[in-house]
């Protein structure tokens, strides 16, 4: 019979499951991992590389058993699949000395809420009542990090019920339909809808969470093809993006314990993202190159004072900073967006050593699109060129003489990837815009001292007896 350290050699660099067993084939110990050999063997080294506690598990292996997972998030709901199942010895040995974490969905709530929870270490199962539990998990931080990722791919309200006023979160696409709007809402058919659509949410994260994914994969493509033959291509569109990223966590080498939930920074930008956004804008534009470069253009000022824009660069899905550029806008109408973006556009193409971009996005809605475009047709250029609304978050083309109105789910990598292009290009323009502002005002304070102290010069001089 093979020895623990010869099947840890054997194992797979694959994420999964691993479980350690005793002579008696009681299960000691059970972990997930990126990498299974790698995670294993390192049980194995020499006693001065692991602590105390991990000589003792390892002096008690007599067996080791595996279980080979598409991805490292399916391996995290398997691991506490199977330490709810056993309850090992060496699991339930918490460092904080706190009792194990659960989620627990309320499903017998009109509204379910998803909870985390604590069991005391002396029961030997969590008391569910009319809950749904999953877990035992090792860390707050890992739940969070799982539920985060879920909500990603079907939206629910974290927060408690507001007054009828909606959540944080609803603006970000990531609590639709909320709650407290479902509950504001009297008796009718639209509640009862929004109702079951809530629900049905909750259902798929519960079915996630417990190994189902192949079931609610089935029953969303079910949904979108529905949609589809039904002309909502918009709703059907939500859909599939739901699907892609419930398809991508399931099989992408990714671990949740280390997510950071930080989509200010552009340097995060993922290929995944560009890809995304180049299919979504694709219908509009079927000559689209792949988007190496990207520019988004903005404009700031404070009501017809010390206006300024902004020239941002993406390339190959990174800031080039070389690249950027700012404008002082010349025009004498600084209280029009509209006319200070004509401006702009201009402008930038005048410069014929500078490279054209495979998507130009300007920070605005209809009325700055149609500017830059027409600023553009006067040029002679034709590139794709879309618009980001501020107000709605709506992404606005021009297609076949009409500007049309592209709603991307507030969870979609491509309004995600458009969103922080703006976002950078509204931070560059701001930054010269205050600089503008400074310079102003450092030069009326050096003109007014300038003054007050001639004055009082000659006010001495003045004074004196000669």
């Amino acid at each position: 019979m093979e020895t623990p350290q010869e099947i840890a050699r054997s194992l797979p660099h694959a994420p999964g499951v691993y479980i350690y067993k005793n002579l008696d084939n009681v299960v000691l110990y059970v972990g997930k991992a990126k990498d299974l050999k790698r995670r294993v063997m390192q049980y194995f080294h020499r006693d001065d590389a692991v602590g105390a506690k991990t000589r003792l598990l390892v002096s008690q292996i007599a067996h080791i058993e595996t279980i080979r997972t598409q991805s490292e998030f399916d391996a995290l709901l398997l691991e506490a699949k199977r330490i709810h199942d056993f309850y090992p010895k060496y699991n339930v040995v918490a460092k904080d000395d706190k009792s194990p974490l659960y989620v627990a969905i309320t499903m017998d709530e009109e509204l379910p809420r998803i909870l985390f929870v604590r069991k005391p270490k002396n029961e030997s199962a969590c008391p569910s009542g009319k809950r749904l539990i999953f877990g035992p998990f090792q860390s707050g931080r890992t739940i969070r990090s799982i539920l985060r990722l879920l909500r990603r791919v079907v939206p629910y309200c974290s927060q408690k019920i507001r007054n009828g006023k909606p959540c944080f979160y609803t603006h970000l696409g990531l609590c639709d339909p909320c709650p407290s709007v479902i509950l504001r809402l009297p008796d009718s058919e639209e509640k009862k809808t929004l109702t079951r659509l809530y629900r049905k949410h909750i259902r798929h994260i519960a079915d996630i969470l417990s190994g189902k994914s192949t079931a609610v994969l089935a029953d969303m493509e079910k949904e979108m093809h529905t949609l589809a033959n039904h002309n909502d291509f918009e709703k059907a569109n939500t859909v599939k993006m739901s699907i892609d990223r419930l398809n991508e966590i399931h099989t992408h080498h990714y671990d949740p314990s280390l997510y950071i939930e930080n989509d200010s920074f552009l340097a995060h930008v993922t290929e995944q993202q560009i890809d995304d956004l180049r299919k979504a804008l694709q219908p509009f534009f079927p000559d689209m190159a792949p988007l190496h470069r990207i520019e988004c253009v903005d404009v700031s000022n404070t009501p017809g004072q010390f206006a300024a824009a902004s020239l941002v660069v993406l390339s190959d899905g990174r800031p080039d900073t070389s690249l950027y550029r700012r404008f002082h806008i010349r025009s004498s109408d600084t209280s029009s967006d509209v006319a200070m973006i004509e401006e702009v556009i201009r402008r930038r193409f005048a410069h014929k050593e500078w490279s054209y971009p495979d998507l130009l996005v300007i920070d605005g809605g209809k009325g700055q699109l149609q500017s830059a475009l027409g600023a553009m047709h006067s040029l002679g250029i034709h590139l794709p060129v879309v618009g980001l609304a501020k107000r709605d978050e709506e992404i606005i083309v021009f297609d076949n003489n009409r500007y049309l109105v592209l709603r991307l789910p507030r969870t979609s990598p491509a309004l995600h990837l458009v969103q922080l292009v703006r976002d950078e290009s509204h931070r560059f323009a701001l930054s010269y815009h205050k600089k503008l502002r400074a310079k102003a005002f450092l030069g009326r304070l050096t003109t007014t001292t300038q003054f007050d102290t001639i004055t009082k010069h000659e006010a001495s001089h003045k004074s004196l007896p000669f």
